[in-house]
């Protein structure tokens, strides 16, 4: 049986992972955002699954976006 672990890992990013008791969600935020950037990233799901999906795809569009940025 594999413990628990309160953190989500992708590509190098390092995400948190809360629950909102009141909402009955799961929620976090990404917290080693390369650079020293101000940039924010959150994401969230009613089960792990949900919220494992969603933080993937909030750091896959983190990276296009930089690198469409970079492009300019």
């Amino acid at each position: 049986m594999n413990g628990i672990k309160h953190i989500l890992e992708y590509k190098g990013f390092i995400g948190s992972i809360e629950a909102d008791a009141d909402e009955n969600i799961l929620y976090g935020f990404v917290q080693n955002i390369p650079n020293g950037k101000t940039d924010s990233i959150s994401y969230e799901g009613e089960t792990i699954k949900e919220l494992r999906k969603d933080f993937e795809e909030a750091i896959d569009f983190y990276l296009e976006e930089s690198q469409w940025y970079q492009s300019l």
